[in-house]
């Protein structure tokens, strides 16, 4: 499989493994774990209820374009009217007024105001949804450590429980050489003594296991049995690659972001045109002079235009642009950080390849004494505890290139992951 210019070779026992599937011997990879921890993990919600949010505020952006009908009533009572005298005729307007109408206002023209809304709220909810991803993808590497952890455990078991068989076939020789004379029975206490150590180290694994088991099912979200299998990935480091961590698409949805800002300011500054109507039931109506309730209506068009603000936009575009040099300096100081880290990292890469050139040495050179040792305790030749500790320098060496076999694939992972290819 090809993942962004580097092959990540895993396989599922099986097809692909569901975690809380039975039997035994069955293996979990990597890459599926990252899979549930991102698709599991509590914090994914937030993106579906980001895009939730941004879907109510974009309908209700959309509503300006909708006629606005408004229904409003008044009664007032005033200290003087007015009074028009015509010959004998006195005509006069009642003090006690009353007036219901119903007022609609429908937007002919905005100047782009509700396209910019909307522009900036897409915007803004990718914004949102990329730090999300960005605060998942911290989760890939807590799940790197604990993935690897597991892996190390379950070499050393693999590894202690050969010791524990190598141990307990030369107890039972050594029981026979006491027998005969050969050895003496402390070498036989020896023995047994180192025996109980191991079975003790084994069970101290056992729990630890269990325990970092529990932290990977609380990361993928799904319950982990105890008879799973974890398989070692083949990950090939190519450093030319260009660094692909999601931080650089928010930098860049920032400043879109404050490119939408400036143009919905903008647009402020634009006419407005309205067409309205209002009908009503008042007393006095549009004859002010006569007292009885009289329906009305009105219609007409209507523009409003800010023609000066006391720069009061030019400063919010002035703003803007700051904000946006600030994008370019965290982008920047994101950078060195990030060159500075990968630098690390590929220097922990290559001290364990060197490491593992004379691990597989070492274990040879163990090996072969620790067979001497073998042939010679039977022999009566050494003690035990000679035996033993060849036994135990052979053990750790082949626990040490173990560990320093997986250590490496954690950091080639590791590596890929803060470059943002993982």
């Amino acid at each position: 499989m090809r993942l962004r210019g580097y092959h990540i070779i895993m396989t599922f026992a099986f097809g692909i493994l569901s975690l809380n599937s039975e039997g035994q011997d069955q293996k979990v990879t990597l890459q599926y774990c990252q899979e549930l921890a991102l698709t599991n993990y509590p914090l994914a919600k937030n993106k579906a209820l980001i895009q939730a949010v941004s879907a109510l505020k974009l309908t209700n952006f959309g509503t300006g374009r909708l006629p606005q009908i408004t229904f409003n009533g008044q009664a007032t009572y005033q200290s003087d009217a007015i009074e028009v005298s015509l010959g004998n005729m006195k005509l006069s307007q009642a003090k006690d007024q009353y007036k219901a109408t119903l007022d609609i206002n429908q937007m002919l023209y905005d100047g782009g105001t509700i396209r910019y809304q909307h522009k900036l709220e897409e915007t803004s909810s990718a914004a949102d949804v990329q730090q999300v991803d960005i605060d998942l993808y911290k989760v890939k590497e807590q799940v790197n450590n604990v993935f690897f952890l597991l892996l190390i455990m379950q070499e050393n078991q693999r590894l202690l429980n050969s010791t524990l068989n190598e141990i307990m076939e030369r107890e039972g020789t050594v029981k026979s050489s006491v027998n005969n004379g050969v050895l003496t029975s402390s070498d036989l206490d020896v023995i047994t003594a180192e025996r109980l150590k191991v079975e003790q180290q084994l069970a101290e694994i056992d729990i630890d296991r269990k325990s970092t088991l529990n932290i990977l099912s609380i990361l993928v979200n799904k319950p982990v049995p105890d008879s799973l299998k974890f398989e070692l990935p083949i990950i090939i480091v190519n450093d030319t690659l260009a660094s692909n961590r999601p931080e650089y698409k928010l930098f860049e949805l920032q400043a879109k972001r404050l490119d939408d800002t400036k143009q919905l300011s903008s647009s402020q500054l634009k006419p407005k045109v309205y067409a309205f109507a209002q009908g009503g039931y008042a007393r006095p109506g549009l004859n002010f002079l006569s007292n009885e309730f009289n329906p009305y209506y009105i219609v007409g068009a209507s523009i409003k235009w800010t023609l000066w603000d006391w720069n009061k936009n030019h400063r919010e575009q002035q703003i803007a642009d700051v904000q946006k040099q600030m994008i370019t300096t965290n982008r920047e100081s994101f950078d060195l950080n990030l060159s500075v880290d990968l630098l690390n990292r590929l220097a922990s890469i290559k001290k364990l390849e060197e490491a593992l050139k004379r691990d597989d040495q070492i274990v040879e050179l163990r090996s072969r004494v620790a067979r001497t040792s073998a042939s010679r305790l039977e022999n009566g030749v050494i003690t035990s505890t000679d035996y033993l500790t060849d036994l135990n320098a052979e053990t750790i060496a082949k626990i040490n290139l173990q560990t320093h076999k997986i250590q490496l694939v954690l950091s080639k992972a590791n590596y890929l992951l803060a470059k943002g290819n993982l």
